[in-house]
């Protein structure tokens, strides 16, 4: 997928260099989403582990991105099956912040497919 279509499907990353978000989540949203489109849209990381627990579809979100958040959130985690619940949570606000801090045609559309 080219680099443009990549970026349309990001709520937070946009090409830029650095990261306006110092902190906190919206950083790392941002930093996933910079991963995301560096990587082509292919980089599965823990897609497999993801889909044996039977992980949550997103349909707001292209799965090679969800996997790409698993993986790295994953690393921090010490029972990653045991605190599904807690990356729910995250994938949740990573959702939602985007509505409350960004114009509604910047962010792409409920239900928009990848």
């Amino acid at each position: 997928m080219e680099r443009e279509e990549l970026l349309k499907q990001c709520r937070y990353y946009a090409g830029q260099k650095e990261n306006p978000n110092k902190d906190g989540n919206m950083a790392w949203f941002w930093d996933m989403e910079r991963v995301y489109v560096e990587n082509g849209g292919v980089l599965g990381g823990e897609a497999d582990y993801y889909k044996s627990i039977n992980g949550k579809i997103y349909p707001d979100i292209p799965y090679n991105l969800l996997t790409t958040m698993f993986t790295s959130w994953g690393k921090w985690t010490y029972d990653i099956k045991g605190s599904i619940c807690e990356f729910y949570k995250l994938i949740d606000e990573y959702l939602f912040i985007a509505n409350d801090h960004f114009p509604e045609d910047k962010i792409p559309p409920e239900g928009f497919r990848y």
